[in-house]
């Protein structure tokens, strides 16, 4: 089952009111260390306030008397907690934004960051466990792909993730992070099979 925004937002949110001064949003901020705070009025989401908003005004006599209202951006880009993640994360890169507020009939459930993304996908490679990778060029599609898992399988191989990208010579490169493991019995018989192993090496831990 995919993941969904729900599985990742963060849910016990602060958020601060419209009225309330520059001064107080940024105590919020750098007391929780969070770079962006909903401004929510009656549950209901008017904007979003961020470091970079509150910038100009750090540093001048007016910071304790502008308010939240003054400085936030209402151009809001938002999802709901039953979109994808993967939606999510795209929505962060094309509309170059460091967060989505999370919103379900018109009322702020959550909120999803570029960091809470990052840490998902960090997990669901395995980048933080130790590994082996295995970087292997292929021309072909599915069928070379489930070629090389059949392999993997066959010596025992332990598969954790697979990541694809474009190769040279207009191959495809199939990373394939592993359960710890020797990787030279997996290398002889991929390069039997006729594959090219680009790499293979050692990861995390």
């Amino acid at each position: 089952m995919s993941l969904t925004v729900r599985d990742v937002m963060v849910s016990d949110l602060v958020t601060v009111r419209p009225g309330e001064t520059a001064r107080q949003a940024y105590r919020l901020m750098r007391d929780h260390r969070f770079r962006h705070l909903p401004v929510v009025e009656n549950g209901h989401l008017l904007g979003i306030l961020s470091d970079r908003d509150l910038r100009p005004v750090l540093l001048s006599p007016t910071l304790g008397r502008a308010r939240v209202r003054e400085l936030m951006s209402e151009d809001l880009t938002t999802v709901t907690p039953d979109a994808p993640v993967e939606e999510a994360a795209s929505l962060l890169v094309v509309k170059r934004i460091g967060c989505l507020p999370v919103v379900d009939e018109g009322r702020l459930v959550g909120i999803v960051t570029e960091t809470d993304l990052l840490a998902v996908l960090v997990e669901l490679l395995g980048l933080l466990t130790q590994s082996t990778r295995l970087d292997v060029a292929v021309t072909g599609g599915p069928d070379a792909y489930e070629r090389i898992v059949e392999i993997i399988r066959a010596h025992e191989g332990r598969i954790i993730s697979v990541g694809a990208v474009p190769g040279p010579a207009g191959k495809t490169v199939f990373s394939v992070r592993l359960e710890p493991c020797d990787p030279r019995r997996l290398v002889e018989a991929l390069t039997r099979a006729g594959f090219e192993v680009l790499s293979h090496r050692r990861m995390g831990g």
